[in-house]
Formats: C-alpha cells, structure tokens, sequence
C-alpha cells in the first residue's frame, strides 16, 4: 500500500494521476477526479486534518495493505504506525509561498463560488475571506520517516527539479493541463491579487495579535 497524503486543494488527484499513470475527469471545482485519490480519505479540515480515528484509518489500511497502488488521504500520518504502508508522499506546506498557493486555488476554486461567500459585499465580504484565510496559516508539517517523502507544494506549482525527478516521465499532459486549470497561480499578479492580500492581512492578525486595520 502506498498512500499520498495532502491537504484539501494542493494536489492529491494530480499526483494519484501521476503515480498511478490515470488520467481522469476534472470537477467544477477544479480537483482531478482520480477514484484513488479518495480512497484513504476518511474526512478533511480546513486547516490540517490531524484529528482524526486512528482506529478507523488502520482500518483502511489493512482493507488495502496489498493494494499495489497509490491512493490518496487528507489525514496527516506522523501521529500513526507506518509499518504497513509501504511508501508515503507527504505533501508539506511549510513554506510562506505553499500556503500561500494553496489559498489561492481553495479561494477560486470554492470559497468564490460558495455560500454565504456569495451573499456579502464591502467589509463584510472582505472580513470573511480574511478570516478564512488564516485557517490555511497552520503547516502540513514534515514526516520524519524511513519510508516518507516529503514534498513541498509549491515545488509542485513550480515543478521544481525534487518534484519532476520524483514522478514518471510521461507526465507533460497532466501538468500542462493542472497549469491550466490553475492559471491564476502563474499570473504575473498572483502575489498582489485580491486573494493574495486577504491571506497577508490574515498573517498580520496572527502575527501581531492585533486586527487589521484597511485605510
């Protein structure tokens, strides 16, 4: 069994794709339909999914311990015994530029297009994005394991050399394609664009423990 762990809007069914040699179906939400990469979820956060049955989640790991393939999970695994898993990529978001990224895609591929989002204007509008926001502050942390690889997201954005020298080689269609549907993240704007100031305040909150103040 080998699993891919992420957290919600990096790049779980890109990846179960990639690994697994699919190519699958895109959603109106922007995410990559691949079937395994839903296999190990057991539940989501906003945040980081660390709060979650550990009973349940062995569970899934011995209905699938001769499963030969990657499946993915949003559950964070260095709370759990990984002896019988036989590889993991832990997709990190320690970097200021991943949890940056990952805002940006939740925030255009969802938060934009739902509810109650929709129904506010002005501050209101402005104050609940900002809030929202800081959800996305706290790191999916490193695994230090034998059989965990860490791979931060924004070197998958990037497609960064520890990236590209991890995956197969025949891989140009899906990320020509993930690029696509994520144009926003190589805007020459990306990091002054209205969700990208939404995110700073939020840091500034967090950091200073002091409200934002918009002049």
């Amino acid at each position: 069994m080998k699993i891919i762990s992420f957290p919600h809007y990096t790049c779980g069914g890109l990846l179960c794709d990639i690994m697994n040699q699919t190519y699958s179906a895109v959603g109106d939400d922007g995410q990559i339909q691949s079937l395994r990469h839903s296999f190990g979820k057991i539940g989501d956060s906003e945040s980081v999914f660390t709060n979650f049955d550990q009973q349940r989640f062995e569970n899934l790991v011995n209905k699938y311990k001769d499963y030969q393939y990657w499946i993915g999970t949003h559950c964070w695994l260095g709370q759990i015994d990984l002896k019988k898993i036989q590889k993991v990529i832990n997709i990190t978001t320690l970097t200021h530029k991943s949890k940056l990224y990952r805002w940006i895609r939740a925030y255009h591929h969802y938060y934009i297009k739902s509810q109650p989002w929709q129904g506010l204007n002005g501050l209101d509008a402005i104050d609940k994005q900002r809030e929202t926001a800081k959800t996305y502050l706290t790191p999916f942390d490193k695994i230090n394991h034998p059989r965990v690889i860490n791979l931060e997201f924004s070197s998958v954005v990037e497609c960064s050399l520890d990236f590209i020298n991890l995956i197969p080689n025949n891989h140009k269609h899906h990320l020509d394609r993930w690029k696509q549907i994520n144009s926003f993240l190589y805007d020459a704007a990306v990091w002054t664009s209205v969700a990208a100031d939404r995110f700073h305040e939020a840091e500034y909150e967090l950091a200073l423990e002091t409200q934002y103040v918009y002049h």
